[in-house]
Order: C-alpha cells, then sequence, then structure tokens
C-alpha cells in the first residue's frame, strides 16, 4: 500500500482499493487535487479524490454503490464501507460563460488533459498508485517556494471562473504562501469580474478563510487586492481596513460565530443590522441570529459596564433572558479572547451565569392563570409586563423561585406601582 503520513489509514486503504480495480479494469486512475497538495505540505489529509480515464457509466459498472452526484462533470460518488470517495472521469473544460461555469465539459482519457484546466499549480499534482507524481507544471517546487502560480496564462484561468482570484487569496492566507507576481497582476486587472460570482460562492470561500490558521492576513490580502468592491458581498477596501485584526487572530480555533463577530465589528456592522447582512451573505438563519446576538449583548454590556456592577448585573441577567444562556456563554468567550486584560475582567459575569437559576417564563413556580387569580384581574398587556418582572427578580436571586414567595413579591410590585401612581396624580 502507497504510504501517506498525513491522511486516515481507511480511507488511504480503501481508495487504493479504488484505484485497483480501475486499473486492473485497464483505466488510469490516480490520487489528484487537495489530498496530494495536503500530503506534501504536512497537512492533515480529509478526502481522498480520485481521477480515472474511466467514463461515469463505466465507474458504476465496478462497484457495488455509487451516487451519480455530479454526473454532469463526470463525478460518481463510489461509497465503500459506508465512506464515500469522489471519483471524476478525465475532463476539458471549453467557453466558459458568465466567468463561473464551463459551457461544455468533455470526457477525455488523458490525464494530462485533465490537469491542463486546473486553477493552481499546487493543485495539478497527481499520485499513482506507486506512490511516483505527475507534476507537468512544477506544483510541487511551488509548495516548498511558498508560491500561489496559476496553471498556464494566469488571464486565462481567471476569466474562466473568476472565483479562482478569492480561491488563490484564500490559498495563500491559509497556507502562509505568495501570490506569484503574474497571477497577482491578472487578480488586480480581471477583478471586476467577481461581480458575477453568486454570493453563496464568495460566501463559502470567506468562511474557509475566517476559520483558518491566519484569518488576518486573509483579510489584509483582500484589503489589497479589492476584489471583494467588486463582488456580491459588499466589503470595500476601505471597510476591511478598519477591521480589528488582532482581535480576529485572537480568536483563531474558537467557534465561528465569535470570529465573524469580530470581523462584523470591524467593519462597523452593529448588531441589530448584522443578522440581514448575514443573510444577505447566504449564511443560515440560525448562524446570522447567534452572530447578531453575540453582537448586541457586546454593545448593551459595553454601555452598562460603564454605569457601574448594579446597572452592569442587570443589563447582563437580561441578556440570558432574552437572548439565552448560549449566547452569552459565547460573549464571555469572545470578550476572554480579545480582551487585553483577560481573562480576569470577566469573573464577574461568569459567575453571574453560573448563578442565574431561571432563564425563561416557564421555568417560574407559578404561570400567568395564578397571577390573575391571586390579583382578582382580566388579563391584559399589564400580565406579560409583570411575569417579566417576576423572572426578572428570580434570575437576579431577589426572590426565590417558589409560589408563595412569587405571590408576595406580586402584591409588593402591585403595591409600589399604586403608590407611583398615587405621587403622580397628587404632586406636592
Amino acid at each position: 500500500m502507497t504510504q501517506w503520513k498525513h491522511a486516515d489509514p481507511q480511507q488511504v486503504r480503501l481508495s487504493a482499493e479504488i484505484l485497483r480495480t480501475l486499473e486492473q479494469a485497464g483505466h488510469t486512475a490516480c490520487w489528484v487535487g487537495g489530498c496530494v497538495r495536503d500530503e506534501l505540505i504536512g497537512r492533515p489529509v480529509n478526502d481522498m479524490d480520485i481521477a480515472t480515464s474511466a467514463r461515469p457509466e463505466e465507474v458504476a459498472e465496478l462497484f457495488a454503490r455509487t451516487v451519480p452526484t455530479g454526473i454532469e462533470h463526470g463525478t460518481m460518488t463510489v461509497v465503500m464501507e459506508k465512506i464515500p470517495f469522489e471519483v471524476t472521469t478525465f475532463r476539458t473544460e471549453t467557453d466558459y460563460k458568465d466567468f463561473r461555469r464551463p459551457e461544455e465539459v468533455t470526457f477525455v482519457r488523458s490525464l494530462d488533459e485533465d490537469l491542463r484546466r486546473r486553477d493552481f499549480t499546487m493543485n495539478a499534482i497527481a499520485r499513482l498508485p506507486d506512490g511516483s507524481f505527475i507534476d507537468p507544471y512544477d506544483g510541487r517546487m511551488d509548495l516548498e517556494q511558498g508560491v500561489i502560480r496559476c496553471v498556464g496564462d494566469a488571464r486565462e484561468r481567471f476569466r474562466e471562473d473568476a472565483l479562482r482570484m478569492l480561491r488563490g487569496v484564500r490559498f495563500a492566507s491559509v497556507f502562509d504562501f505568495e501570490l506569484e507576481s503574474k497571477t497577482w497582476e491578472a487578480l488586480i486587472e480581471l477583478r471586476g469580474n467577481m461581480k458575477h460570482i453568486a454570493a453563496e460562492r464568495i460566501r463559502a470561500e470567506l468562511e474557509k478563510m475566517v476559520s483558518g490558521p491566519r484569518p488576518a492576513d486573509g483579510v489584509r490580502l483582500l484589503a489589497r487586492s479589492g476584489l471583494l468592491a467588486h463582488a456580491k458581498i459588499r466589503l470595500t477596501p476601505e471597510m476591511l481596513g478598519a477591521v480589528k485584526l488582532e482581535a480576529l487572530d485572537a480568536l483563531r480555533g474558537k467557534p465561528e460565530e465569535l470570529r465573524w463577530a469580530a470581523l462584523l465589528d470591524g467593519l462597523g456592522i452593529p448588531g441589530e443590522e448584522a443578522e440581514q447582512a448575514l443573510k444577505s451573505w447566504t449564511f443560515s438563519g440560525s448562524f446570522a441570529k447567534s452572530v447578531s446576538a453575540l453582537l448586541r449583548i457586546d454593545e448593551l454590556m459595553g454601555e452598562a459596564r460603564q454605569k457601574g456592577e448594579q446597572r452592569a448585573k442587570l443589563v447582563f441577567v437580561r441578556c440570558v433572558l432574552d437572548f439565552g444562556r448560549a449566547s452569552v456563554g459565547n460573549w464571555i468567550s469572545y470578550r476572554c479572547s480579545i480582551a487585553d486584560d483577560r481573562p480576569a475582567s470577566l469573573e464577574g459575569e461568569t459567575l453571574w451565569l453560573k448563578e442565574i437559576p431561571v432563564e425563561s417564563v416557564r421555568e417560574l413556580a407559578l404561570g400567568g392563570h395564578d397571577v390573575v387569580a391571586h390579583l382578582d384581574r382580566k388579563p391584559g398587556s399589564w400580565l406579560g409586563l409583570l411575569i417579566r418582572r417576576l423572572l426578572e427578580e428570580v434570575a437576579l436571586g431577589h426572590v426565590p423561585n417558589e409560589r408563595e414567595a412569587l405571590l408576595a413579591e406580586i402584591v409588593r410590585i402591585e403595591a409600589g406601582a399604586e403608590a407611583e401612581t398615587g405621587k403622580e396624580a397628587n404632586p406636592e
């Protein structure tokens, strides 16, 4: 079996079996793309993608379980021991339309033709079953030198698919490589073509960049390139230049929500606008809501802390009730990571979060019908306000979550409200 140092042994074994089966049937087959690249630079290998001279229908005939996941592009997914492997027919692509997808895909029997259509030299390396390499564009040399270089003419590659320009920036950021001069010149010249790329494709590249090991470097390179000034996701060089890069770097390895909160904060997008902004960039509603909540909490707590501990604790408790314990926990992690005096600055908030006994009205020891019956009043808008007041008092630890104690608190609140009304009606 061919030795792979950075791939899962089971995936190596099974993918090698696929290669063997294809070769025994008279076809050429090899590993290509990201798995070969990542193995060569010592990164963890995830997907063991395979390219072959066999046509999709020929692949389907050779294996017990296949799924035509990308049949128009020649990709069949072969499932071995419940693990999927993409097996793609050698192909060429011609007459790209809209700077993003080929007008025609032609299946070929030549590996050289297949490698010629790929984006960057480091992704145009094939590894044969015997462990030898097919590397017609010196991709291994570029990997050793830390260079991102297009296969052939960079302008032609970027005209075929404008997203390749953003992919190049992302690779440079993630791998700590540099874009080769002609590749960079072509990127600057053709960056206006980014307007043709769908927001979801751009978002996917940005996610990989922001979640990578050097997000700040990626933002710097984006700002220099001006790529996103022409994209459907509006992030201008001026906006990107304002990002707090130290915050992005401090959040490496943290959940995605925290990193995107730091990015949006640096862009000057407030919490109340963050949810809609992320949705427009095709993020899921739940993710957008989570990031928005984190930013809103940060804004509210920033204001409250300036007014003293008592006010800060009240606002903190209200954030737990309004946004949920998980969101507040995310905020603590976020603030601990980027605060200059971390983590001592949030010891109080961490303790408060542990001490909060309830976070929803369902957890109270009485319900609205109990309040209505006790006060002998008809339900109305007053009831929701009173229940919320009870919830806050319990969450703050001022009142135990016990029926009799809550009923007594209701009477006290009502008496206080009546006294305030009386003062307003008879001012001295």
